[in-house]
């Protein structure tokens, strides 16, 4: 998603000067300053990127010090993963006798509820999330997530998929974190997909993610800035999600959501290094669907948080532009800014001065640097063959926002579902 907001000031500045319209001089004026903007974000990405990740001071808790910790997996139609999460929770290093894991099912799914009832490790319960009623709220995640933390009395929360394989340590390193750092309301562990190899869109994906969770979400955390959690391996203090009344049932995209409505006053959002492994969507059409959901849901918080932006500080309502805002509006402009550019370029280059162009090449060249750092602080150095056709990937996410626009008008909480256990591979990649 990088570099559309560099594309969108070329666009306004080729349209000024290739027309003869009175207000042209004022859109060059304009998209002057606008490339400017453009110029300082990407050295913004330049400093994040220079920043040392530093896994966060712990208080190394022992077995009687450590909280209760629920883990809530929400399934829907996927009862063939639920074999692989009984093998996957049951490697977590955390004492089985505080530690919740709960399968949250929907009524409408009885072999997901059938597959999860039958296991039978005292960890585990089955809870089953009562039938949508008529006016009610929608059939979505965080209705279920809900639904669960109702009869929960744990002093953690986390949330995994049904592909999720988390680091066996992850559970505690948590703890002793938030032990630690008594202020942390959240923290987010990196998502690293294990199934990169199957496709050009999963290695992009990988490169994304990368960039995203070893980059960027590090150095927010090293400057004390909030930042969208990930829809998984998000950890939660329970008192902090009681305040905030737990999730929004009618956001698609709960986890944004919920940060900024965590990251108040000098509440913060903490990261932690151990990984959880994920399945990247390999084909394109799903791939489509999930990000149209995702778009919708930054959308949906971007304009609920835009109602009181200054509410919770400066700190956060600066990263719901660098977040949000942003990534919203170089997705919207990007595809159709190259489209253009590449016109004017063909029909009239003396529009398309070099200025401008070396402000997106310069915007670019940064997204990249960030998918790149982030494939080798992964370790994923096989990911940087792909880094150079990062631009034609983020061309991909116009169509999705399409949809996504769409959907905010005349269906806005309908839910996109990701299917899992797709791939051949496993995480042990």
């Amino acid at each position: 998603m990088s570099g559309g907001l560099a594309t969108s000031f070329a666009l306004v500045v080729g349209l000024g000067v290739a027309t003869d319209i009175t207000f042209a001089d004022i859109l060059k004026q304009v998209t002057i300053g606008m490339a400017w903007l453009s110029v300082l974000l990407a050295l913004f990405r330049v400093v994040l990127m220079a920043l040392e990740r530093r896994a966060p001071d712990a208080a190394a808790l022992n077995g009687a010090e450590l909280p209760r910790y629920t883990v809530i997996i929400p399934l829907f139609r996927e009862a063939h993963m639920v074999e692989g999460l009984v093998e996957a929770m049951g490697a977590l290093d955390y004492p089985a006798d505080k530690l919740d894991i709960v399968f949250a099912c929907e009524t409408v799914d009885p072999a997901t509820t059938r597959a999860a009832q039958a296991v039978l490790d005292p960890r585990f319960r089955t809870l089953v999330v009562p039938a949508v009623r008529p006016g009610g709220e929608p059939q979505t995640k965080p209705r279920a997530l809900n639904a669960v933390l109702a009869t929960s009395d744990a002093e953690l929360v986390t949330i995994y998929d049904a592909e999720d394989r988390p680091d066996p340590m992850q559970l505690r390193r948590a703890a002793d974190a938030f032990a630690a750092h008594p202020d942390w309301v959240a923290l987010q562990a990196p998502l690293d997909y294990f199934n990169t190899g199957d496709s050009w869109l999963a290695a992009q994906f990988g490169l994304e993610y990368a960039g995203l969770f070893h980059v960027l979400l590090p150095a927010y955390d090293r400057l004390g800035l909030p930042f969208p959690l990930g829809g998984t391996s998000n950890h939660m203090r329970r008192s902090a999600l009681d305040a905030a009344d737990g999730w929004d049932p009618y956001n698609v995209t709960e986890d944004a959501d919920l940060a900024f409505r965590l990251a108040v006053g000098r509440d913060r959002i903490g990261w932690i290094a151990p990984p959880t492994r994920e399945e990247a969507v390999a084909r394109l059409r799903p791939w489509m669907r999930q990000r149209s959901r995702w778009l919708k849901g930054y959308l949906q918080t971007w304009l609920v948080h835009m109602n009181a932006p200054l509410a919770g500080g400066w700190r956060r309502a600066l990263m719901l532009q660098l977040t949000l805002g942003v990534s919203l509006l170089s997705v919207g402009l990007y595809a159709p800014v190259l489209v253009v550019l590449a016109g004017l370029g063909l029909t009239r280059p003396e529009a398309v001065q070099s200025v401008y162009l070396g402000a997106l090449g310069y915007s670019l060249l940064c997204g990249m640097m960030v998918g790149a750092l982030g494939a080798v602080r992964a370790g994923k150095p096989q990911l940087l063959w792909h880094v150079p056709l990062m631009p034609l990937y983020w061309v991909l996410m116009f169509p999705p926002l399409l949809r996504a626009l769409w959907e905010l008008r005349t269906n806005p909480y309908h839910w996109h579902k990701t299917e899992h256990g797709v791939s051949d591979r496993v995480p042990a990649e």
